[in-house]
């Protein structure tokens, strides 16, 4: 067995791809990086609440048999022995799966998630599981089971949502890696707030069931997306990879000449920060500076995309959420929001009940659900003309760092329709399906992430990660929040 060469901190500061590394050099076991992220865990999550479920036996279980692989020379799988973090919507054989409802505080997984069932076939060890909205239902993390997961970079401030826990986990070095879900930014934006990696693969790429966010209706199917949060773009390829055998990551962050990137930070009622502003322009003329092919004009459907997204999200007026939570009674909600407001004990968070009210007043008639479907279809081919075969768009992940517990659904959720003014950088990736991963490059002036969205139509993955990588070199990437060591 090596005798201990990392200290317990060394091991929490490495990313996946560095983990691996380590276990092949015979400098590291997966016993000893399991036992260095678990007492890292326990220390951070009393103040961050994060962690909502843990299978630290188990993982320590797995761990001595991958010890048990190494000494036989037998290590298997791209994920061998990684420590990993996993979104609580995702059922977990022996785990908790409970949407973060009360009345699903005894439901236990008997089954692994399409995407837990690859991941643990790859090697990954599953430490935990982390919180979220219930079910999934908005940008903020807060439930009457779970309670509120906080900022690690300012403890009054949001995590965004719903991968939320998971990318404050992941900001304060608390796993490996980490795998969440997307269907309005809900990787990107936490990963934004929290400065750590996060990508939302384009539509269809992922392998569904097993994802416990109430049932979705037709259209929003195109929406969805399960992927990493992460420490390193390379881990992002690395577990990316490792979900879908087919992707081939690139070996290096060299660009095709006069590559067409569309670049914009602000556009019609959409105004970022000052300094989203400028973090966004210092990386638009690195890119010029590469030789890419810069169009700083929005595209005309950025009008109108974050109307889609309401639109589709509306489609059913929440009847498949309604029936999860309040089945046979479909009015129930209105109590329970009352109830909520009047600072009474409810069933069910505000968060989800305003939302299925927001759902239930405007939903899309027939003409304006085929437009939102159309518009999606018609952007989607409108922008692969535009870019071609290699190029990218680079926006700011949202207009501001992360605000004040509260805010951000506030925003999303108004009956005065701000969701036009914050939403569009994150609708973008889910109306066109766009593969969409987000860059942390840098902090604003009070000690906030500040992170950048990359995207691009399926199949460009590759082209969309070198410019990742890119960026990640130039502006540091990720840096660990080390308050709670």
């Amino acid at each position: 067995m090596p005798q201990p060469v990392y200290t317990p901190r060394e091991i929490i500061e490495m990313d996946a791809t560095a983990v691996l590394a380590a276990y092949r050099a015979g400098t590291l076991l997966p016993s000893q990086a399991v036992d260095a992220y678990i007492a890292h865990q326990q220390r951070f999550n009393g103040k961050l609440n994060a962690i909502v479920d843990e299978r630290y036996a188990a993982a320590r279980a797995d761990a001595a048999r991958c010890d048990e692989l190494l000494a036989q020379g037998k290590p298997e799988g791209a994920l061998f022995g990684v420590p990993m973090s996993i979104k609580e919507g995702f059922d977990v054989v022996g785990m908790h799966t409970t949407g973060g409802l009360v009345e699903n505080r005894n439901r236990i997984a008997h089954t692994d998630a399409n995407a837990v069932v690859r991941l643990k076939r790859a090697g990954a060890i599953i430490l935990n599981k982390t919180n979220t909205p219930e079910l999934c239902f908005c940008q903020e993390t807060d439930n009457n089971l779970f309670g509120r997961s906080n900022n690690p970079w300012n403890l009054a401030r949001t995590t965004g949502g719903s991968s939320g826990g998971e990318a404050a986990l992941m900001a304060v070095g608390g796993a490996a890696v980490g795998f969440g879900s997307d269907i309005g930014g809900s990787i990107r934006l936490p990963a934004h707030f929290c400065g750590v990696v996060g990508f939302k693969p384009g539509a269809f790429a992922y392998p569904s069931g097993g994802h416990y966010a109430g049932k979705t209706a037709e259209h929003q199917e195109m929406l969805i997306g399960y992927g990493p949060l992460a420490k390193s773009v390379r881990d992002a390829m690395l577990v990316y990879a490792a979900v879908h055998p087919s992707f081939r990551p690139p070996r290096d962050a060299s660009l095709p000449s006069r590559l067409p990137v569309i670049s914009f930070a602000s556009f019609e009622r959409t105004i970022c920060s000052r300094e989203t502003s400028r973090i966004h322009f210092q990386a638009q003329e690195l890119l010029r500076e590469r030789d890419a092919a810069i169009d700083t004009r929005p595209p005309v459907f950025m009008r109108r995309v974050a109307d889609a997204w309401q639109l589709i999200m509306s489609e059913d007026k929440g009847s498949g959420v309604v029936d999860e939570v309040y089945p046979g009674r479909p009015r129930a909600y209105l109590h329970d929001l009352l109830r909520a407001k009047l600072g009474r004990r409810a069933d069910h968070h505000p968060f989800l009940t305003w939302g299925i009210l927001g759902t239930q007043l405007f939903p899309p008639n027939d003409k304006q659900l085929r437009w939102a479907v159309d518009f999606a279809k018609d952007s989607t081919r409108q922008l692969a003309e535009t870019l071609g075969e290699t190029g990218v768009l680079l926006t700011p992940a949202y207009p501001t760092p992360a605000k004040k517990h509260g805010q951000v659904y506030g925003e999303i959720f108004s009956i005065t329709m701000s969701f036009r003014k914050v939403m569009p950088f994150m609708a973008l990736g889910n109306v066109l399906g766009l593969a969409s991963l987000i860059v942390p490059c840098g902090f604003s002036d009070d000690g906030l992430p500040i992170g950048l969205q990359v995207a691009t139509p399926v199949g460009n993955e590759a082209t969309m990660f070198r410019v990742a990588l890119l960026l990640e070199k130039a502006f540091g990437g990720y840096r660990r929040n080390t308050q709670y060591d």
